[in-house]
């Protein structure tokens, strides 16, 4: 297993070179930050809206609210866990100008996007002048919080790609269904080429924007693919949350493979240019959106030949309610040491703060180990820092340290047989 460490604490450092790329500018406004300093509250030119949260030079990050009439003012932070305070939930003190404010000191163990949301009297508020993102089943304001180790969602000056939205019906679901879908830069310049595909699974309590919105997937696979990292690939989000109302009694997650396979996949291959062999495909998530991945990775090893678990389990009896009934599963137990006929990359990644607590992902090890799985050559770990858990700091070093290791060689085992027919799953 690989270990990948963090530096020293950050405590003492200027953060004002890194504070200078766009990816710390995000604000209601997109890029245009400026936007807001000719806008008055109350139509008073001389009291400036300067509210919302701002990184300071040194890391820290300010919070300011106008609320000149509110009694109690806090920030929510217990959708992201701010491991530096004892509470998740935080005063803020008013000033006299009616503005209330609270400084959260910088910590190396608090970075990436951390979300909240301000409590004004009881009532949970969104600010209207930050970005936001869905997680914890609903919107959210966040802020980036500097990471100097892991720079690869910066805005540089690469050939940047485009993420588009496309609506599609469901005939599993016999509704519309949205996909968000990242091209990379040369898709539009190479009309000849085609493109390998990766199904991007969201958490459980979060949607098809959070990679986009929260992880930055595009620019981090942006930098990647211009480096020679990782090789141009095409990479589709479907919210994972999809649930019908039978499923409920059999399994949360059979309606959305149905709809994987039966809609979403002839969908994508009708209108973009891809490859359509297991090899030239991958499915990865993090959390409830990697159970997902699992249960379609390891159910139908004819469509995927590449999985990619970030800080999930490989086994979660919860959701997977008939897993002992899955007999692929029970064929990976009696030929753990063939896994590489059917499988290119299995990537498995988590923090360490969260695996030496997660008994889910401490017994999955096991399960891997006993059976010869984590042992062949198919099979990658990272372990990140004794300080991450289960967060998107961690969920994207995932995403990019597995992205990193698709699709590298020419042929991708083109023509080699595959173990099971393609079947549509019932």
């Amino acid at each position: 297993m690989s270990n990948i460490r963090k530096g020293k604490d950050y405590l003492m450092n200027d953060f004002t070179e890194l504070l200078k790329n766009q990816v710390f500018n995000e604000d209601a406004n997109g890029f245009e930050p400026r936007a807001m300093e000719n806008l008055s509250i109350n139509g008073s030119a001389s009291q400036k809206i300067k509210t919302g949260a701002v990184v300071q030079t040194n890391g820290d990050i300010l919070f300011r609210l106008y609320a000149p009439e509110a009694a109690d003012v806090r920030i929510d932070f217990s959708g992201t866990h701010i491991r530096t305070q004892k509470g998740q939930i935080i005063t803020m003190e008013k000033k006299e100008d009616g503005f209330w404010e609270y400084t959260l000191p910088y910590s190396s163990r608090d970075v990436g996007p951390r979300d909240f949301i301000f409590l004004i009297d009881g009532a949970a508020v969104l600010s209207p002048y930050l970005p936001v993102y869905q997680r914890s089943h609903r919107l959210n304001n966040y802020i980036e919080i500097p990471d100097p180790d892991f720079t690869l969602h910066y805005i540089n000056n690469v050939p940047h790609g485009s993420v588009v939205y496309r609506t599609y019906w469901s005939e599993v679901y016999q509704e519309w269904k949205r996909c968000l879908i990242y091209l990379p830069a040369e898709y539009n310049h190479e009309p000849a080429k085609k493109y390998p595909l990766v199904f991007l699974n969201n958490g459980g309590s979060e949607n098809e924007t959070t990679w986009f919105s929260a992880s930055k997937i595009h620019y981090i696979l942006d930098n990647l693919i211009a480096e020679k990292k990782a090789v141009p690939m095409i990479v589709a989000m479907t919210n994972t949350m999809a649930f019908r109302e039978e499923d409920k009694e059999q399994e949360l997650l059979w309606g959305w493979r149905d709809m994987i396979i039966n809609d979403t996949i002839p969908f994508l291959e009708s209108e973009y240019r891809l490859y359509t062999d297991k090899w030239n495909r991958a499915i990865c998530g993090n959390s409830f959106g990697g159970v997902a991945a699992g249960l379609m990775g390891w159910s139908h090893p004819e469509l995927f030949g590449n999985i990619g678990f970030f800080a999930a389990p490989v086994r979660y009896e919860n959701i997977w309610k008939k897993y002992e009934e899955n007999t692929h599963m029970h064929w990976m137990v009696e030929n753990g040491d063939k896994v590489g006929e059917q499988y290119k990359v299995l990537f498995f990644s988590r923090g360490e703060a969260e695996y030496l607590t997660n008994k889910n992902l401490q017994m999955d090890d096991d399960w891997l180990s006993r059976n010869g799985i984590l042992r062949q050559d198919c099979t990658h770990m990272r372990l990140y820092a004794e300080d991450f858990t289960h967060d998107h700091s961690t969920f994207r070093r995932g995403f990019a340290d597995f992205c990193k290791l698709l699709f590298k060689d020419e042929e991708r085992h083109l023509g080699q047989h595959d173990p099971r027919s393609h079947k549509t799953a019932t």
